[in-house]
This record gives C-alpha cells, sequence and structure tokens, in this order.
C-alpha cells in the first residue's frame, strides 16, 4: 500500500517541477563533459610514445638512440702499433713458410763425390740431393695449422684498409704527415688486397684434401713475397712517425 502511494505521488510531480529536474541533469551532463574529455586527452598524452611524461619512453629512450651516421674514428698511429703490425707480418710469413714445407715434401736420394784424404783413404763428400719420387701428401692438420695463422691476420688488415678507404677512420696526424705518407698509405692498401686476394685462393684450395700441392706452394711463396713487401712499406712509415715524434719531443723541450 506504501509503495503504491510513493509511486502515485512521483506520477503526480507537476509538470514544471519534472521539467526543471530534466533541465538540471542537462546542465550537469555539459558542465562535466570537457572535463572527461580534457582527462581523457591528458591520459592519451602520458601514454603517448615518446612522451615527455611517459614513464616507458624515459626509460627506453637511451636504449633506442642510435649512434649519429657519418661519425669519423680517429686512430692513433704510433710506433706501438706499427711494431705490432711488423709481429704480425712475421707470423704471417712464418705459416707461409711452413705451408710452403709441408707441400713440398719430397722423398731425395744424397748425392755425393769420393774424396781421397790421406794415405789412401777415401771419403763420399755429399755435394747435393735429387728427388727420387713424387712429392708425399700434404696432411690435413698440418695445412690447417698453417691456414689458421694465416686468416685471422690477413682479414683483419683487409678489413681495416676497407675502413680506411671508406672514410669510417683516419690517422690523427698532422696535415704535413699525411700528405708525406699518403703514397705510402696507397702502397700499403693496394698490398693487403693482393694479400688478401692470396689468402681467398689458398682458402679454398685448402679446404679439404686432396690438395694441389704445386698451386699451393706457388701461392706461398707469392704470399711472402707481398708480406715482405708490406714490411717494407711498414718500415717507411715508421721511421717518418719516429722522425715527427722526436720533432715534437724537441718543440716541447
Amino acid at each position: 500500500m506504501r509503495h503504491s502511494l510513493v509511486q502515485e505521488n512521483a506520477v503526480r510531480l507537476p509538470l514544471c517541477a519534472r521539467s526543471i529536474m530534466l533541465l538540471s541533469a542537462a546542465v550537469i551532463g555539459i558542465l562535466a563533459t570537457p572535463a572527461i574529455v580534457w582527462a581523457d586527452d591528458m591520459t592519451s598524452a602520458a601514454q603517448a610514445p615518446g612522451s615527455a611524461s611517459s614513464p616507458q619512453s624515459t626509460q627506453n629512450a637511451p636504449a633506442t638512440q642510435k649512434p649519429l651516421k657519418g661519425s669519423v674514428e680517429k686512430v692513433e698511429l704510433n710506433l706501438e702499433l706499427l711494431r705490432d703490425v711488423g709481429l704480425d707480418l712475421k707470423e704471417v710469413l712464418k705459416a707461409a713458410s711452413s705451408l710452403y714445407d709441408e707441400v713440398t715434401v719430397q722423398p731425395v736420394r744424397l748425392l755425393t763425390q769420393p774424396e781421397v784424404v790421406g794415405n789412401g783413404i777415401i771419403i763420399n763428400v755429399p755435394i747435393g740431393t735429387t728427388p727420387v719420387g713424387p712429392p708425399q701428401p700434404a696432411r690435413k692438420e698440418r695445412v690447417d695449422l698453417a691456414m689458421n695463422s694465416i686468416k685471422p691476420i690477413i682479414k683483419m688488415m683487409k678489413a681495416n684498409v676497407d675502413a680506411f678507404v671508406a672514410g669510417d677512420r683516419k690517422f690523427d696526424l698532422p696535415a704535413d704527415v699525411i700528405a708525406q705518407l699518403k703514397p705510402k698509405f696507397k702502397e700499403w692498401a693496394s698490398t693487403v688486397n693482393t694479400v688478401a686476394s692470396r689468402e681467398q685462393e689458398l682458402e679454398a684450395i685448402t679446404a679439404s684434401p686432396p690438395y694441389s700441392n704445386r698451386t699451393i706452394a706457388d701461392l706461398a711463396v707469392s704470399l711472402q713475397k707481398d708480406v715482405k713487401e708490406l714490411d717494407k712499406t711498414r718500415r717507411a712509415i715508421y721511421r717518418v712517425i719516429r722522425k715527427e715524434g722526436k720533432r715534437i719531443a724537441a718543440g716541447e723541450s
């Protein structure tokens, strides 16, 4: 009974009172809408990638930052570095020599010549050797050992030359010294490219037996000649750098 009375009273509200209630609700809705939209915009801005107020973008900014392209690495060319290069070249020479010896092993016969010594004493004096059979097959473990010493050094030199030619690296030297050494740098780059080409040929024909002993021997000899040319160029550069170092030391004193 009470519930019905409440419903009846609600239905019997005056028309003007109901209109006032509807109008009030509409005004409240209009006033609340900009605040809701503004809050949504702030939330979107805070969650947007790269936003200054986004914690995630602030933490990830250093990790996603890429190095600037076109930067050039300056390399100090000093006497210690040139000495290290000389040691690397000696290692290649030694390995190339070992490779040559391995593929040229051949049975030989000792040649002698009789010679009279004292009263009727005859001895046979060695005067040379002569091959008595074909070269022995090269042993894979010895070939691999020599190549494993040659490959990493030459590949490192080739990568360094390519970086300088591409402009990614340059020597930190005075302009007059650079001008003086420019022909030597060109010689070095050209010879390193030749050495790298020979190394690739050797790598291909020494991958697995049977080996072409004669071809390997010829390439090993050529490689040794080229490495000696590299060392000759290195010594010329060494002399210029040492002279420059003495000049700077004299000027500072």
